[in-house]
């Protein structure tokens, strides 16, 4: 999984691409996390939610990339995108979402919030 093949756990290389998602994207990470989601569940095949990109790989798997700039997150198999996802759930919605929908839309609504902030 991900873009240095043989270093660190599959868990730090999802967690790595996710935190350069949100330096990169800062106040708008949380829909391209939603979009990378989206993307991976099933069924797979090659897609673009928003600015995410899901290819297929020539030798299997999948590479997982935000915006064309990202050199992205390469999910070997089934049991990658599923951990993929599995992370995704654990990290953000954290007991405190039923889904990853509930959290989008929570977030989105925190960005809403945080924008008549500044009327």
């Amino acid at each position: 999984m991900g873009t240095r093949p043989g270093t660190g756990t599959a868990g730090d290389e999802i967690g790595s691409w996710l935190d350069r998602i949100h330096d990169t994207h800062d106040e708008f990470a949380y829909r391209y996390v939603y979009a990378a989601y989206l993307a991976v569940r099933s069924p797979r095949r090659e897609r673009r939610s928003g600015e995410v990109t899901l290819t297929a790989e020539p030798g299997g798997g999948h590479l997982l990339r935000a915006g064309s700039a990202d050199p992205g997150l390469r999910l070997r198999d089934e049991a990658e995108c599923e951990a993929f996802l599995a992370h995704l759930v654990g990290r953000y919605c954290r007991g405190r979402h039923s889904s990853m929908e509930e959290w989008e839309a929570a977030a989105h609504d925190r960005y809403v919030a945080d924008l008549r902030g500044w009327e």
